[in-house]
Formats: C-alpha cells, structure tokens, sequence
C-alpha cells in the first residue's frame, strides 16, 4: 500500500464521515448509530460495490479510473476544489512546484507595498509567512511576522481568546486551505501537524479533511483596551505563485477598527513601513 492510497483512503474515509444523510433522501437520518453516511451507502450512490469501496477506504487498491472518482465526488458532495484534491491524491502527484523565497522576495515586496498602511502579510504554501507589513507585526502581537506560521498561531490561546466566536470558521477555513496548497507528506508540513497535536481542536478539525472553507469574512476581534473590532479578512491567490496567498485585514470606514489601523500608521516612519520579508 502506497501512502498516496491510504491518504485517499483517509480523504474518503472522513469526507464520508461528515456527509450528512439528509443531503440525500434515499436515506434516513433518524436512528442511525454513525456520523455521515455508511460505506455502502457510498458504494451506491457512486455506482460501485461496496467491496471496492471498502478496498479505495484501506488503500488496498490501483488508482480508480476518473469515472469512478467524479462519481465518489457526486456521491460525498465534494466541491471544486475538494474534488481537485480528490484528484490531485489518487494521481501521486502531490508536489506543487517550489518557489524559492529568497529569488521572490524583491516581487512579494511589492505585493506588499499598496497595503503598507494596513495589516498584510504574505504566506507560502504550508501557511508560513514569508513576508509582512508592519502592522501586521503591531496588530499581530508580534506574531504576524516572517517565520511565523498562521495556523500555529491561530491556535494560541490569545487567538481563541481574540476571535471568540469567530475563531472555529476562521481556523477551518485556514486549515481547509492548508490541506489544499501543501504538499501531502512534505516534512515541513509533518512539522506543523507534529505542533498541533497536543490540542484536542485542532486534532478535530483537522480529522475532518477540509479542503474547502471560508477564508474572507468578517471577524470580531476582541483587543483589550479597545473592545470587539470589526475586521474585513480578504485572501488573494498569487497568481506566478501558485498557493501563496496575500492576506490583508481591513476595516470599515470611520470604524473603531479604521482609526486605530490610522493611529497605528501614523507612528511609522517612511523606513518602518515598508514590509519586511524572510531572508
């Protein structure tokens, strides 16, 4: 068994688990003693049997012909993006091409420049920020800086302090992400699993295998001092690099939020604020 078969087995196995019966009303949800649907309920929806299925769950099993696979798609509701992955798992080809930082940073730097006067930063595929406005150091208590990871840091518990009742969406929508632009069995993301697997959250949702999720949205952040903020969380791809993403906090006009990014700007000298990338 390769471990691209068991790590489609495990794709299949938790998107499964989280399928909701009422999605189809060929089945009942009442008196059901398992999360999600039941492997021969898949089987059937998908047109397959139920021993097949079992053997794609175990990895036991050669890469399914696309037929099958846009057809386990259909059955477990996955979107676009989860059925990419689907994909991108049953190919073997896991490894996205590599952009060495230290050759992009002169080009992330001028990602950077329009939004020196909000909180921005730069990640890489694993979620790593490569690059970041001052701000974002300022607004991040020191976190949202080059070197530091966003997922890790969306586990502290300042950050499920901050978000409160924002903080699940936000963090699912990271981890969704994070799952869909690193690479499978890169040792770096390993690192970062490794970290986390002390919290009982993120052992949670990341057993879900998201590979979709929110990342813009509004979020409250509690700021002591201050009170709740209203912040605007946009994610932009970057096109010449493929799964970084530029992310940019911003806020209503003449908000609480607004004028304090104005306040906090206003303290940069003109060398401050220019962003500060890895390396």
């Amino acid at each position: 068994m390769s471990p691209e078969s068991l790590e489609l087995g495990r794709f299949l196995r938790a998107r499964r688990n989280v399928c909701q019966p009422e999605e189809h009303e060929i089945f009942r949800a009442q008196g059901r003693r398992v999360p999600g649907l039941k492997r021969d309920e898949v089987a059937r929806l998908a047109g397959i049997s139920a021993e097949y299925y079992l053997r794609l769950e175990q990895g036991r099993s050669s890469r399914p012909s696309d037929q099958v696979l846009y057809a386990l798609a259909r059955a477990l509701h996955l979107d676009g993006e989860s059925q990419q992955y689907l994909f991108r798992l049953a190919s073997g080809v896991v490894h996205l091409p590599a952009v060495p930082v230290e050759e992009s940073a002169p080009r992330i730097a001028r990602i950077l420049r329009p939004w020196a006067h909000a909180p921005a930063y730069v990640t890489d595929t694993n979620r790593d920020i490569v690059a970041a406005t001052p701000l974002a150091a300022i607004f991040g208590h020191g976190a949202l800086v080059p070197g530091a990871n966003v997922a890790i840091y969306l586990f502290s518990d300042l950050m499920k302090s901050t978000l409160g009742d924002d903080w699940e969406s936000m963090t699912r929508g990271t981890l969704a992400g994070l799952r869909r632009d690193a690479a499978p069995f890169a040792p770096r993301l390993k690192e970062i699993v490794d970290e986390l697997s002390d919290d009982s959250e993120f052992r949670r949702l990341w057993a879900r295998y998201d590979v979709s999720g929110t990342e813009d949205a509004p979020v409250h952040m509690l700021v002591e001092g201050i009170g709740s903020l209203e912040i605007e969380v946009q994610n932009f791809g970057v096109r010449s690099m493929p799964g970084y993403l530029l992310t940019v906090l911003s806020a209503p006009p003449k908000s609480a939020a607004s004028e304090l990014f104005e306040h906090l700007a206003a303290t940069l000298t003109p060398h401050d604020a220019m962003p500060a990338t890895v390396g």
